[in-house]
């Protein structure tokens, strides 16, 4: 079970495996990045670099999923590899960061807390 993030031309992302979709980010995205949050933990940051047209992803916090993130063409891909439950797009001025970043060190970012919990 996996999830493919492909970061398109135009600002949109294609989701493919588990999740099928193509996602238009809205311009605050492109201009202040975007933010894929995953049940399992795993958060992943992406930001268009306006200046070559590329869009890149980055790992900010590893969570159970094994995830990759290559180059193809100009923009990015991820793999995240794992049973997602859910996960979640923040775009543009609003976007998360880990729990344990100092949200006011940068004031676009709100505090991402994720609670695990386990069946008893």
């Amino acid at each position: 079970m996996s999830v493919q993030i492909e970061a398109m031309d135009g600002g949109r992302l294609r989701l493919t495996g588990d999740v099928e979709a193509v996602l238009a980010l809205p311009a605050s995205a492109v201009t202040d990045g975007f933010s894929f949050a995953f049940s399992d933990g795993t958060l992943l940051r992406g930001h268009h670099d306006i200046g070559s047209g590329r869009c890149h992803f980055g790992l900010v916090v590893e969570g159970a999923a094994i995830v990759s993130i290559t180059r193809e063409g100009r923009h990015d891909h991820a793999r995240i590899d794992w049973k997602i439950e859910w996960m979640t797009l923040a775009c543009g001025s609003k976007t998360l960061c880990p729990i344990h970043a100092d949200a006011r060190d940068d004031g676009r970012q709100l505090v991402l807390d994720i609670d695990v919990r386990q069946a008893a």
